[in-house]
């Protein structure tokens, strides 16, 4: 039996994150031919979407067969290709950029989203829980989109 891999993408201050477990959700239960993987971003937090997926596997996905394949960003280190002096600042009270370092990557994430869509097997769908700016989850959206990879998105 083929393993359905899908990506999800989505705000880590979603005001309702488990709009896209819904989605997900729905797929695995009416569309997916076999077992699946799920790709996220593990973002932490309490309005994380990717936090709501991994909490909906942890749940029901032993008896959906879906199992999780997080693939958190790693903000404490550059690639060769970052520019010098681009590392933020992390503010007081930062959980969006976990780490060991007082500084981050702002590259990162996108560089976390590629990785996610790009790693084989390729996923077969991107779902998209955007709110407000998502520059992360928008940009996801458009890399999938180039890749040909099946978007749905999903709003609160």
């Amino acid at each position: 039996m083929k393993t359905t891999v899908i990506a999800v993408s989505g705000s880590r201050k979603h005001p309702n994150p488990f709009v896209a477990t819904t989605a997900l959700a729905d797929y695995v239960l009416n569309v997916a031919p076999g077992p699946v993987i799920v790709r996220h971003g593990d973002c932490p937090g309490e309005k994380s979407v990717d936090q709501a997926v991994a909490e909906w596997i942890r749940q029901c996905g032993e008896w959906l067969g879906v199992t999780a394949n997080p693939m958190p960003a790693d903000w404490d280190n550059c690639t060769d290709r970052c520019p010098p002096g681009h590392r933020r600042r992390k503010k007081p009270g930062d959980t969006a950029h976990p780490g060991q370092l007082p500084d981050y990557c702002p590259a990162a994430g996108p560089l976390r989203n590629a990785r996610m869509l790009g790693k084989q097997p390729q996923p077969r769908l991107l779902i998209a829980a955007p709110h407000g700016l998502s520059v992360g989850t928008t940009g996801c959206m458009k890399l999938a989109q180039a890749a040909g990879i099946r978007l749905t998105v999903v709003v609160a």
